[in-house]
């Protein structure tokens, strides 16, 4: 069934808003959310376009797409004093939200966030802005189909290891279930194309450097789909943010490593940091 806005909340507490990345639905959290409930008040939701949400307009515009957030998160009585994690296009979501609820948002988490590495201009200049756009889509369309197509490979090791191999440093280790979930769900993901189009030409850097709450991130040293190098662009923006890198994971370490990615998340959410203050922590 759909909804302007899909929203669930799981547990009490204080509110903690999980936004998905692209490609995927509210399930990519469904590993961590049974232990991240036990303190929390955990919100899940589905990015307009994504899962059960409509989508907002014909395209992705970050900004319409946060004010649908907001809405929807006011509308089951989230809007203010939450904690904000993002996940790749919900991390550049998450910048946009909490530029635009700068005293809503208490602190704001991001896990490899998109956005921070936008095409180079020139890219743009010579082949033309839409073009680029019509490119990117068209070709995140056409990789997730063939991608579905092979499903049934999810259930053998060396399947998983090839379907997820731009997601995860080693796609055996995600469990058959996990895997085949996060190939439905780019299937009910109406918006992707559109998505990955806006946030591989955006710049989101400006945004982020203006807010001013507790900022952190998490990243996988071995991410391919947003490699860890776009870190400096985030340092640069905020030098007070307090991070975790993630050995040996990839794009998605709330699937590759459960455990090790909450207690990364806890840790941030609770400003805790190594004897050297600034410098990145490695879980």
């Amino acid at each position: 069934m759909r909804a302007a806005l899909a929203v669930r909340k799981t547990g009490t507490g204080d509110p903690l808003v999980l936004l998905h990345g692209i490609a995927t639905d509210s399930r990519i959290w469904t590993t961590v959310v049974p232990r991240l409930v036990r303190e929390r008040a955990v919100v899940t939701v589905d990015l307009p376009g994504f899962g059960a949400s409509d989508p907002v307009g014909e395209g992705f515009e970050l900004d319409r797409v946060a004010a649908r957030v907001a809405r929807g998160l006011a509308a089951n009585g989230i809007h203010d004093g939450f904690d904000l994690v993002g996940h790749s296009l919900g991390g550049g979501v998450a910048i946009a939200l909490a530029a635009l609820m700068p005293n809503s948002v208490r602190r704001l988490m991001l896990v490899a966030p998109a956005g921070l590495r936008p095409l180079p201009p020139s890219v743009g200049t010579l082949l033309g802005t839409e073009r680029v756009a019509n490119l990117v889509s068209s070709g995140a369309d056409a990789f997730l189909a063939a991608r579905r197509s092979a499903a049934a490979l999810a259930d053998m090791a060396w399947g998983r290891r090839l379907l997820l191999a731009l997601t995860a440093a080693d796609g055996s280790d995600v469990p058959p279930a996990i895997a085949r979930g996060m190939l439905e769900a780019s299937l009910s993901a109406r918006r992707t194309g559109p998505a990955l189009a806006t946030i591989t030409t955006t710049d989101l850097r400006p945004r982020l450097a203006a807010t001013r709450m507790p900022l952190g991130a998490i990243w996988g040293e071995a991410d391919l789909t947003v490699p860890i190098r776009a870190l400096d662009d985030l340092m640069v923006a905020r030098p007070d943010a307090l991070v975790v890198r993630l050995a040996d994971t990839g794009h998605v370490p709330m699937v590759e490593r459960p455990d090790a990615f909450v207690r990364a998340l806890e840790r941030l959410l609770n400003n805790e940091t190594n004897p050297s203050a600034g410098e990145p922590m490695l879980a």
